[in-house]
């Protein structure tokens, strides 16, 4: 039997290179897809109550900064910092906007509509960064600007995923971590959800707006609908074991934890580890010997969840 797509997760207890792990444990799971890869970290970073960071994606050309700015004053924003980065003609940038957290999805929006920028990621921390082809080549393009080494970022945890597609397109907008329109969180996630169509219509009714068919961000909306419903992370990941129908093995993150889910019949693979400064996710083993050395390595039972939250 072929498992498609990897997961891996990783949360410190003490300070640990997250995302050069990350990227450790991707390689070791790079023959379970090589159609796209990517990963989600938090950032320990000091911004004001209405600060909000941006990771952007664009195009190297005259106007695409203005075209970005006036985006933002559009949707009633206010850049504070822009930390500009260049890779092959295009901006890996950081933006530092003052706004509402009622106004950030849409002016995320705002953005994507400029045709000249699409925003990773967006929240008080976390930075999405993904990319076609394996994972040599995302390292090789964020590798070296995002090490932990580098500025003396303080990283607290991250998901990483390598893809092999099985129903939508390959491109960076398409690949894992997916963030769905919420604030510092994502999920990856291997497998399919065969009951979409009807979660999605009832999440619909409850005012969720989606921007794809992409069934993974399905569940990143079941979830924060449980959440903004009064539900721990725990709580909303036994609910969607038993709501959500296929075949499938999820991680998804917060500001403060990381979750991970297990389908009824277990048929998608998940293994978690702990050693004595981190607590690790994956889909195969391989992966947390990769970081940990001789960890006690558990499979996580079907129907089972588990949260990460030192």
């Amino acid at each position: 039997m072929i498992f498609l797509c990897g997961i891996a997760g990783i949360y410190n207890k003490q300070v640990e290179p997250v995302v050069e792990n990350l990227f450790k444990m991707l390689k070791s799971l790079q023959h379970r897809g090589t159609d796209s890869a990517g990963l989600a970290f938090y950032r320990k970073m000091l911004l004001e109550p209405d600060e909000y960071l941006l990771f952007l994606d664009s195009i190297d050309l005259p106007g695409t900064g203005a075209k970005v700015s006036s985006a933002i004053a559009e949707a009633g924003g206010n850049i504070r910092d822009i930390h500009y980065r260049l890779h092959s003609g295009y901006g890996l940038d950081d933006y530092i906007v003052a706004t509402s957290r009622e106004k950030l999805t849409e002016l995320a929006r705002k953005i994507n509509g400029t045709e000249r920028a699409r925003v990773l990621s967006f929240g008080k921390g976390m930075t999405i960064l993904k990319e076609i082809g394996e994972v040599e080549n995302l390292q090789k393009i964020y590798g070296e600007t995002f090490s932990l080494r580098d500025r003396g970022m303080v990283v607290t945890h991250g998901i990483g995923h390598v893809r092999f597609s099985t129903e939508s397109v390959v491109d960076k907008h398409h690949a894992h971590p997916f963030q769905a329109g919420f604030p510092d969180i994502a999920i990856v996630h291997n497998g399919q959800i065969t009951n979409d169509g009807k979660i999605r219509e009832w999440l619909k009714t409850r005012r969720h707006i989606f921007e794809s068919e992409n069934d993974s961000e399905l569940i990143v909306h079941y979830i924060v609908d449980r959440m903004e419903n009064g539900f721990s992370l725990e709580e909303a990941l036994a609910q969607s074991v038993e709501e959500l129908d296929g075949p499938f093995a999820y991680i998804i993150s917060t500001p403060n934890a990381i979750g991970m889910a297990r389908d009824r019949l277990g048929l998608r693979p998940m293994v978690v580890a702990e050693g004595s400064n981190v607590m690790a996710v994956a889909s195969e083993e391989c992966a947390l010997r990769e970081i940990l050395e001789n960890p006690t390595v558990h499979h996580l039972p079907p129907a089972s969840v588990k949260v990460f939250n030192p």
